[in-house]
């Protein structure tokens, strides 16, 4: 049995190669969206769980998993550090798929950040009259002195919704939807909205973060980027 840890378009092709050699698997997924997106495509291999190093370790045993193959986003560090651990206590494999982030290269308009707080200082100093932020829900309340004048964009989630409403943004700055969306819907929403600076995390290849680039970079506006924080060399 192989546990896939999900969540991305990395784990469509993992799961393919596996179906292709007709290898045993499960994909568990930490939300009840990833869940219910997963499931509708691999209805009996899905699983959401949260996992602890101990949850994982006894998953581990009762499944008779012999290798975990990691494809999870590359902002969910703990979840990277938790896999490779308790891999190495169980001695199986472990193998990181996880998408890289991008290179990017500053410059007038294009800012990167090893964390949200450092963005948020950014934000403050440069006093940008629109914001758009495409960094989700769960650290939306990093962004809350800019509720006011900011508008997020979000998947169409009830929770998430919740999470920016709590963070202090009304519902007409909250804009739910599921992309992916061309660099030319980017530019068009962001265009609309006058935004002045769009908040991104650095997702990699295939998150559509290029896209909002290309669409800042039409536009010549602001792009903030948070990139994830810096993994370990795996041995």
């Amino acid at each position: 049995m192989i546990l896939v840890l999900g969540g991305t378009s990395a784990t469509h092709k993992v799961i393919e190669g596996l179906k292709d050699k007709d290898t045993d698997f499960i994909i568990t997924l930490a939300t009840d969206y990833g869940e219910r997106e997963f499931r509708l495509r691999y209805p009996d291999n899905v699983m959401k769980i949260r996992f602890t190093e101990e949850t994982m370790e006894n998953f581990i045993r009762n499944r008779h998993v012999t290798e975990i193959i990691d494809t999870t986003h590359p902002h969910a560090s703990e979840i990277t550090t938790t896999a490779k651990n308790v891999a190495s206590k169980c001695g199986i494999p472990y193998t990181n798929l996880v998408r890289k982030p991008d290179e990017i290269k500053e410059t007038d308009l294009v800012h990167a950040f090893s964390s949200y707080e450092e963005a948020a200082d950014f934000l403050r100093e440069a006093k940008f009259g629109r914001i758009f932020f495409t960094t989700g829900s769960n650290n939306i309340h990093r962004f809350s002195e800019f509720a006011h004048n900011g508008w997020v964009r979000i998947l169409p989630y009830e929770k998430s919704i919740e999470k920016c409403v709590q963070a202090g943004f009304e519902r007409s700055r909250i804009i739910a939807m599921q992309g992916p969306f061309t660099t030319e819907f980017n530019a068009s929403l962001f265009r609309e909205l006058g935004a002045g600076c769009v908040v991104s995390k650095n997702s990699g290849e295939g998150s559509g973060f290029k896209e909002k680039l290309n669409a800042c970079l039409i536009l010549k506006i602001h792009y903030v980027v948070i990139n994830p924080p810096e993994a370990e060399e795996d041995h």
